[in-house]
């Protein structure tokens, strides 16, 4: 009997930390949305297994506002890889999703992060000049 109340106790111990560890930590997102106005809108569409354009190149360095739109059906979604928490998510026909991000001179590759779908030819990269 003892062992069991033992081993209840250790159980009853690590529940918590375990519940808790996939609340806030590791996996969320520290990209904050800067506040100055954006030079431009860059429109990226999305579709099944694509976007268009996929290669994008902007003639200087700052604040943009970057939309993606859904052209077809299906979730999607576009983070840079470089650009730490920056998700933009679509989900079905016809939906956007837009945030502003501060983009730096040179390449900025972005992918869609749902599995299987930048293996198959869901990423671009957006060049600032």
């Amino acid at each position: 009997m003892r062992v069991s109340v033992r081993c209840a106790a250790v159980v009853l111990a690590a529940v918590p930390a375990f519940a808790l560890g996939g609340c806030g930590g590791g996996g969320g997102s520290s990209f904050k949305e800067p506040t100055g106005a954006a030079i431009s809108t860059i429109t990226i569409d999305s579709g099944n297994l694509f976007f268009k354009p996929d290669k994008i190149t902007v003639d200087k360095a700052g604040i943009y506002d970057v939309e993606l739109k859904n052209v077809e059906s299906g979730s999607h979604t576009l983070v840079f890889d470089d650009v730490k928490g920056f998700k933009l998510e679509v989900t079905g026909d016809g939906s956007t999703d837009a945030k502003k991000v501060d983009l730096s001179a040179g390449k900025h590759p972005f992918h869609c992060t749902i599995p299987g779908h930048a293996e198959a030819g869901m990423k671009g990269t957006l060049t600032v000049k």
